[in-house]
């Protein structure tokens, strides 16, 4: 007797219906009234409005605020099509762009160490030894515990998640058929969830999650932090809390 184990692959549309599909779900996500949705509006607008409107005094911190913010609307754009394997590894570096920008500004001096990483291999070690994430987040700890353990729950929890290629983050998304009639086993892996899929709308959390971590570390990096940004920063989080309300699973 004989076992067949060859592995046939199917791989259904292509790119163009990968598109097609992600574009329609990211289009009916946008026009909906999901309070997810409107809250990751609200995110922008303290972006936009609140954190970049009145400028920044050193330009590399700002630069890696800028691409922390661009990363966050990339994962965003992610979650809203549907494809929330790949929403992970965006929210992670954007995490730590922002927490890099705001180790700088703290110490001046590390912006050579940051420009210099690629000059040669003592440089890069000396970067690698300057830039560690939790050294960068420190002074968030102090300032807001809360936001800290969320920036720190978020970096690590990422990996599990999607942005390592861990066990976790890739099988979460295969699903195995053993009671075919052919006898074979069917294996599938799934890139996009539809608009009310939990997979699509646990991205979209998520992106609720590490971005109040993401502008929380912005804001609270200048050695002077206003009253207003403080009370702006609790005002998103309570918009979160409600948003994602609908999705707690009881106690």
């Amino acid at each position: 007797m004989t076992t067949d184990k060859t592995i046939r692959v199917v791989m259904e549309g292509g790119i163009d219906v990968y598109m097609a599909a992600a574009d329609g779900t990211l289009a009916e996500l946008m026009v909906s009234d999901e309070g997810v949705v409107t809250t990751l509006r609200e995110y922008d607008e303290f972006f936009r409005g609140r954190l970049f409107a009145e400028g920044q005094s050193e330009a590399i911190p700002l630069v890696l605020f800028m691409n922390a913010y661009q990363l966050f609307l990339a994962a965003v754009r992610m979650a809203l099509s549907g494809h929330s394997a790949a929403v992970f590894p965006l929210l992670r570096t954007a995490l730590e762009s922002a927490a890099y920008g705001g180790l700088i500004i703290r110490k001046p001096e590390l912006s050579e160490v940051w420009t210099g990483r690629h000059r040669g291999e003592a440089e890069k070690k000396a970067c690698r030894k300057a830039f560690n994430f939790d050294k960068a987040i420190a002074v968030v700890k102090e300032r807001a515990p809360d936001i800290h353990a969320l920036a720190v729950w978020g970096y690590e929890g990422a990996i599990d998640y999607g942005a390592h290629p861990n066990i976790m983050g890739v099988f979460a998304h295969v699903s195995m058929d053993a009671n075919r009639a052919d006898g074979m086993v069917a294996v599938s892996h799934t890139s996009l969830y539809g608009a009310g899929h939990i997979e699509t709308i646990r991205g979209i959390i998520a992106c609720l999650d590490f971005g109040l971590a993401i502008i929380g570390i912005i804001a609270l990096s200048p050695t002077e932090v206003s009253e207003t940004v403080v009370e702006g920063l609790q005002a998103l989080n309570d918009a979160k809390n409600k948003a994602v309300q609908p999705y707690e699973r009881p106690e």
